[in-house]
């Protein structure tokens, strides 16, 4: 009855925005797939929604009844309508699945679906000159409480630039060759909210969660991470205290999963389910191409196309950033800067991208070039000086600084003494 009614309104009313605005297809109209499909033809054609009389020209045995129902009641009612009939055949492709004992697919696809329920959406306009008191107390608000609105890079410098990771719109990508840090800075990422009492998800598609852990202990106790992973006697006393005391230095949590603890390569169902589950503030996934295309794409452009609508997809029903890594391509010039188009498999990663930031290195000097934000300028690069075996980073003001300042050996023997004259404190 309600796809009848909401024709009816179209062709009495004449009026178009209600196909335009609420993006409706044929998919919700399964009983009257022609009648809509005439409508929209003579309206893409002439530019309106045809009138009564010209309708039933061509379709004699239609039922017009008057329709008095507010449109955005009858928006709602078709929504539920098309879910409904979605959510049917997906119970019955489930209870076929679970009859063939296949629990995992049976799970996927219900998780699936319950992703791709619409949702109607009423245009609501707002005069921006009425609006701007309350403008001006959101910003207020925003000067006020940074962490209600902002999460901290790790890298300050970056905070001045981009504000922090938008606790609310973020879906940000770090981009590099192999063997230039993606993973550790990531992993910066995630201990920096950590650290503002954030409970951190981080999806480690490659590294074990053992390797993932000496990393945390080098980038936040500055413990040697060669000295770590082979087990070096010399450190086993040091280790002992920063461990028995790391409870009391950080505030927040980091979850970390990996394919072998679900039982093979993530999608972006299974992220959702770890969002849920462990009821994560910020999400980091490393990487976009040690993920599981749950649309089963088979060509590596097209997958990676849909792992990053679905990452989209996610950021925006779940409301928390999402950091990811992903791989840059072969066609880095000869300068070593990267762009947008350098990023791998898809340009859709940009694309879907509020902040793109693009990782080069040169020996021991590390530059972040910001490639993409929505919210502040392109096209700045910062440089630090590194000692990654130490999880050192300092930041290079200058450009001459990087060619003739402190080396990463010089910033890691400083800081040994700093570290060896406070180690209490770990």
């Amino acid at each position: 009855m309600i796809q009848l009614q909401v024709l009816n309104k179209i062709l009495s009313s004449g009026d178009a925005s209600l196909l335009i605005l609420n993006n409706l297809d044929q998919s919700f109209f399964s009983d009257y797939k022609a009648e809509f499909q005439f409508i929209k033809n003579h309206l893409d054609q002439w530019g309106k929604v045809p009138d009564q009389a010209t309708f039933l020209s061509q379709f004699r045995d239609f039922d017009i009844i008057e329709v008095n129902e507010n449109p955005n009641y009858l928006i709602d009612e078709l929504y539920k309508d098309k879910n409904m009939r979605g959510l049917a055949r997906t119970f019955n492709e489930v209870k076929r699945l679970l009859g063939e004992k296949n629990v995992d697919a049976a799970m996927a696809l219900y998780i699936k679906a319950s992703e791709d329920m619409a949702q109607a959406t009423h245009l609501e306009c707002i005069d921006i000159i009425e609006d701007g008191q309350k403008r001006y107390e959101t910003f207020i608000e925003r000067s006020n409480d940074f962490s209600k609105h902002y999460i901290k890079t790790g890298f300050p410098e970056l905070d001045d630039v981009i504000g922090g990771w938008d606790r609310h719109e973020e879906l940000a990508t770090i981009i590099a060759r192999p063997n230039v840090g993606k993973s550790w800075i990531l992993l910066k990422v995630a201990i920096a909210a950590a650290e503002q009492g954030l409970t951190v998800g981080l999806y480690s598609g490659e590294m074990t969660e053992l390797k993932v852990g000496y990393r945390f202990d080098t980038l936040f106790g500055h413990l040697s991470n060669t000295k770590l992973i082979h087990g070096n006697r010399d450190l086993q006393n040091d280790y002992k205290n920063f461990l028995d005391h790391l409870k009391d230095n950080i505030k927040g949590k980091i979850k970390v999963i990996t394919p072998v603890m679900i039982g093979g390569t993530a999608g972006v169902t299974a992220l959702r389910a770890f969002i849920d589950k462990e009821k994560l503030d910020i999400l980091c996934v490393d990487q976009h191409s040690l993920l599981e295309d749950d649309r089963g794409a088979r060509n590596p452009v097209e997958k990676a196309a849909n792992i990053s609508r679905d990452l989209k997809n996610l950021q925006v029903m779940k409301g928390i950033p999402i950091i990811a890594v992903s791989q840059a391509n072969r066609a880095i010039g000869e300068n070593g800067e990267l762009g947008l188009e350098n990023i791998a498999q898809s340009d859709r990663i940009g694309q879907d991208s509020t902040v793109v930031v693009g990782l080069s290195r040169k020996d021991d000097i590390l530059s972040l070039h910001l490639l993409k934000s929505r919210d502040s300028v392109n096209n700045k690069t910062l440089k630090y000086a590194i000692d990654l075996d130490k999880g050192i980073f300092q930041f290079i003001p200058f450009d001459s600084d990087a060619r003739g300042g402190q080396g990463s050996e010089e910033i890691r023997d400083r800081y040994e003494l700093e570290y060896d004259r406070g180690n209490d404190e770990f």
